[in-house]
């Protein structure tokens, strides 16, 4: 009994030094022959670098661009909006039965009528949104100068920098605080006035759009007796019920939107755009994995003599197979990683030159054009391993099949 437990921890043991031998020496042999070593090596970190950097650059993009769209404002949104506003208003009592749907949580409504906004004898035509202070809680906007408009604010407006410089200010910043006056056509059926017109107050400019914009408080076309809004925008508890909520207002017979359209739109141009980012890098792959698959066929030449000698020894086949197998985990595995800190560190470079060169043109905010993601890490470096196994294939059968006394007559 004592016998056979020595003989079992004997055997582990042996079982357990034969793969630190094998490790030993196919990184004896690397070392060995450092430039081939490194030159494969610089190849695999040239291609997988390259991939890397250019998804990374794809990513980063993506995201940069999806935030550009969809800003600020929470993606559990629905805009519902009717195609003809004859046959289906969106009115009070729409909004209460859309209001009353089990995941939303609230509607905010908004006019819009094209208007003219003038000062001092000269005007120019703008688009006048009339909102309540729900729909403007889950607007995006970016306050440049003064505030939004509140709940007590009666003859208020906000303007955006391009009614500032219609208006005739160099600097949006000196428009808060001045009066203009505001003159709204509306060719509303439900409305007794064809018009209203009156004077505001700048309390605050925003930056959106390269159009006129001005927003004031909703009441003014209340009162005016416009009784069918432009639109709604519904907030909805979770972004998995967006989807039932649509169906749900959608069978009243309106249309609906969500910024989760425009991002599915985004990912869908962009899934092209980084395959054939992808594409390019691959080129620079290809080279680095024939460089790969032609150094362990050379050593597997140059070693035939020394595999011979050990299998000769006892060495078991399969004990030559993983030889070449270790060899190439550690070229592909190695090499991914330097390929991919130093495409990281080449984009965060890239980046921070591209930030500078934008704060010297006026940009004030920071942005990031590189992604780097743990998935996409994690990705390339296991996904690399697998090709050093694939490559690693061809020489490690070869090694199986090596005649051991045909190997030691060779000089």
């Amino acid at each position: 009994m004592v016998e056979k437990s020595n003989h079992t921890e004997q055997s582990e043991r042996v079982n357990g030094i034969k793969l630190r031998i094998i490790m030993h020496m196919a990184w004896r042999n690397l070392v060995n022959k450092k430039l081939r070593t490194l030159l494969t090596m610089g190849g695999v970190v040239i291609g997988i670098g390259s991939i890397f950097f250019l998804l990374s650059f794809g990513l980063g993009i993506q995201q940069l661009v999806t935030k550009q769209i969809i800003g600020n404002q929470s993606i559990k949104t629905v805009d519902v909006t009717t195609t003809n506003s004859r046959i289906i208003k969106i009115s009070n009592d729409n909004v209460k039965k859309m209001n009353s749907l089990g995941h939303v949580t609230k509607a905010g409504l908004v006019y819009s009528f094209p208007g003219s906004l003038s000062m001092k004898g000269g005007s120019f035509d703008t688009i006048t949104y009339g909102v309540d202070q729900n729909y403007l809680s889950m607007l995006d906007l970016t306050v440049t100068n003064g505030r939004l408009l509140s709940g007590n604010d009666k003859h208020s407006i906000v303007i955006n920098e391009s009614a500032s410089k219609s208006l005739g200010f160099k600097n949006p910043k000196d428009a808060v605080g001045k009066t203009v006056n505001l003159l709204v056509p509306l060719n509303d059926p439900g409305s007794d006035k064809s018009s209203f017109e009156g004077d505001f107050k700048i309390v605050g400019t925003i930056q959106t759009g390269s159009g006129s914009e001005i927003y004031i408080p909703s009441f003014f076309f209340t009162v005016a007796g416009v009784d069918t809004y432009s639109q709604v925008r519904l907030l909805v508890d979770e972004s998995d019920n967006i989807s039932l909520v649509r169906k749900q207002v959608e069978s009243y017979g309106f249309e609906t939107s969500s910024p989760n359209d425009t991002i599915d739109q985004v990912n869908q141009i962009f899934a092209f755009f980084n395959i054939m980012l992808v594409g390019f890098g691959s080129i620079s792959m290809i080279v680095a994995i024939i460089g790969m698959f032609n150094t362990l066929t050379i050593s597997l030449l140059e070693r035939t003599k020394e595999i011979g000698l050990m299998m000769a020894m006892g060495s078991r086949r399969i004990d030559m197979s993983r030889l070449f197998i270790v060899e190439a985990l550690f070229i592909s595995i190695f090499g991914a990683l330097i390929g991919i800190l130093t495409a990281m560190t080449l984009g965060q470079i890239v980046n921070s030159i591209l930030v500078s060169f934008a704060h010297g043109r006026g940009v004030a905010s920071d942005f990031q054009l590189f992604a780097n993601p743990l998935w996409l890490i994690a990705l390339m470096t296991l996904g690399m391993g697998f090709v050093g196994l694939i490559v690693a294939f061809i020489p490690a059968k070869r090694a199986t099949n090596i005649n051991p006394i045909e190997a030691l007559r060779r000089e």
